[in-house]
């Protein structure tokens, strides 16, 4: 099946190349082909994105030369994809190929998502309830109730969402009691990464501001009656000491009003900040840190980081997942 889609790929080319597969096996590629007398090792994937650069980059190293072979390619994956000089090809008949035999680079703008069929786990409510289980997965097993105010949706998104985790293989009933366990967690995170910045973080923008005059980043709520935390880049760095911040995300449940009176943030386009509405229950989303006062859960920041298609930016991410992240999935 992988070969049929690939030749496909090619054929939308329009050059002339000798197509073959050698052999279709399981592990990090999942076919090897021979593109004009050429070995090279395929990946075949729905969609690619910026958090999976990482993944292809440490296939290369032991399989070269290395092909990414899928439906569609984010073009900030594509820049990261030529820029470590990973080899793509799309179903638009977009692709970077420099190989030994041959060269091309296409690029005609014209790839667009690959959507799936209707999913009742990957959509913004969805992607909120996910949050509070990948920092938990013991919160499987609350009242849906509960669930539903911690994570800010309504109680019937959240009968969906258990519903659709358990339908698409997310969760299984372990005992007779009908609790539910957790499972293919690291999956879901992946899938929440992008699930998250593209549908919960752009409905829940604010705005975009600038420092103005002070050019720090050292806002603290002291009021117990608001949570102000500091993402991304920001965030990052207090966790790690690793980052030197310029772009920043804060997250909050004050008024707009209140980020220009009390922290002096000032409108602005184009500016540094993006501010976004909290999208849990306020004191809902901890950790066992002391940074947990001033930034956002690792998880969150771990998602922004992977997006954002930055070298030392995933670098810090893996640093935050080892160890604020995978020992909870």
């Amino acid at each position: 099946m992988e070969f049929f889609k690939i030749k496909e790929f090619f054929d939308n080319l329009e050059f002339r190349i000798t197509l073959t597969q050698l052999k279709h096996i399981e592990g990090l590629v999942d076919i090897v082909l021979k593109l004009n007398e050429e070995k090279i090792y395929t990946r075949v994937k729905t969609d690619t994105r910026p958090q999976h650069i990482p993944i292809f980059e440490s296939i290369a190293k032991d399989c070269y030369p290395f092909l990414v072979a899928s439906d569609y390619i984010t073009p900030k994956a594509k820049e990261l994809l030529k820029s470590k000089g990973i080899n793509y090809i799309d179903r638009y008949g977009n692709a970077f190929l420099n190989l030994k035999n041959l060269k091309i680079y296409v690029e005609q703008g014209n790839a667009k998502p690959i959507y799936k069929t209707h999913s009742e786990v990957f959509t913004q409510a969805g992607g909120q309830i996910i949050f509070q289980l990948l920092q938990n997965s013991e919160n499987i097993n609350l009242t849906q109730r509960k669930l539903a105010e911690i994570s800010n949706v309504s109680l019937g998104s959240v009968s969906k969402t258990i519903n659709g985790l358990f339908n698409e293989g997310y969760t299984v009933k372990w005992n007779s009691d009908k609790k539910y366990q957790l499972v293919r967690r690291e999956e879901l995170l992946n899938k929440w990464v992008t699930l998250v910045n593209e549908k919960i973080l752009p409905a829940y923008e604010i705005g975009r501001f600038s420092f103005g005059k002070s050019g720090q980043f050292l806002i603290k709520d002291t009021d117990d009656n608001f949570e102000t935390k500091w993402g991304t880049e920001a965030g990052a760095a207090m966790l790690t000491n690793y980052l030197n911040p310029e772009k920043y995300s804060l997250f909050t449940n004050r008024p707009k009003i209140d980020l220009i009176k009390e922290f002096r943030l000032i409108p602005a386009q184009d500016g540094e900040i993006t501010v976004y509405q909290i999208f849990w229950k306020p004191r809902s989303s901890n950790f066992n840190s002391e940074d947990a006062r001033v930034t956002a859960h690792p998880l969150l920041i771990y998602a922004e980081l992977m997006y954002s298609g930055n070298d030392r930016n995933i670098e810090t991410a893996q640093m935050i997942c080892d160890e604020y992240i995978k020992p909870n999935l």
